[in-house]
């Protein structure tokens, strides 16, 4: 079962609609696939909408392709063009793109793929992509189904993948992303999705979802924080119609230590340089 584009809200099943139909013209029989994903899928998504997370999987490119410093040169060029149509259906319809495209013939190892038209780059959140569309959750845009294409991850990706969001996460704190509430509310709700892994072995759950989890199997000590999250997730706002400057406060305060315990419950899968935490390309 999957689901349906009925269930989503208006904009972003219409805006999903549009770039399938932008990539349909400009990819023809080489689109094999597109689906939508994440969190706009679930039926507890944040009341403030959220972005749209695609997957286009691509039958053949050309070299040239796989390059930006080549493809950017040339308007007229694929990739360019699908950049181009995705930029101009988020601006005319208010939504940002979340995409990822992936060759066919690398979309059905265990190992992530390259980007298909940024070869440099691996999709280093493949194994949690597999894990959520082999369980259903995912709107059928475009052709084959995942169960078609990929395969279920093993325990050792997902644990690498985990692994780099971690780091991720820590990157941010590095960053000193924990004054923007966006972020830290985006850490806190992650961190609480990667202990929901480690616990029941499926990342298959919502950031509401996984938040909730937090509430009720962690220590006391994260629950005003985990709720502060919740409500900064939906735009809460105060009593005069501001976001609330209490959890502001709260999730600055706590979100470091937060990624800083859940660090402690997934040690690294390999010896880090000693440099700060990679983004996750």
């Amino acid at each position: 079962m999957t689901v349906a584009i009925d269930s989503l809200p208006v904009a972003a099943a219409a805006a999903s609609i549009r770039l399938r139909d932008e990539l349909r013209a400009i990819l023809g029989d080489d689109l094999i696939a597109l689906w939508l994903h994440g969190g706009t899928t679930f039926v507890d998504r944040s009341a403030r909408g959220g972005d749209l997370d695609i997957c286009a999987v691509i039958a053949r490119v050309a070299p040239g392709e796989r390059v930006p410093r080549a493809w950017r040169r040339d308007p007229a060029a694929r990739p360019s063009r699908i950049t181009a149509a995705q930029a101009a259906v988020e601006k005319e319809l208010g939504v940002h793109f979340d995409a990822t495209y992936v060759l066919a013939g690398e979309a059905a190892a265990d190992k992530p793929p390259s980007e298909a038209f940024r070869r440099s780059h691996r999709v280093q959140t493949w194994p949690v992509f597999r894990a959520h569309w082999l369980a259903g959750q995912y709107v059928l845009l475009h052709g084959r189904r995942p169960d078609e294409l990929v395969v279920p991850p093993s325990a050792r990706a997902m644990r690498v993948a985990l692994d780099r969001e971690m780091e991720h996460l820590e990157r941010h704190v590095a960053e000193g992303d924990a004054q923007d509430p966006d972020e830290a509310t985006y850490g806190i709700l992650n961190s609480c999705r990667i202990l929901h892994t480690l616990d029941t072995g499926s990342p298959v759950i919502s950031k509401r979802g996984a938040g909730d989890w937090g509430l009720a199997h962690l220590s006391p000590r994260w629950q005003d924080v985990i709720r502060a999250a919740l409500r900064w997730y939906d735009g809460a706002p105060d009593t005069d119609g501001a976001p609330d400057t209490d959890d502001r406060a709260v999730l600055l305060l706590a979100m470091p230590a937060f990624v800083g315990m859940v660090r402690q419950q997934l040690p690294a899968t390999k010896r880090r340089a000693a440099s700060p935490p990679r983004w996750s390309p």
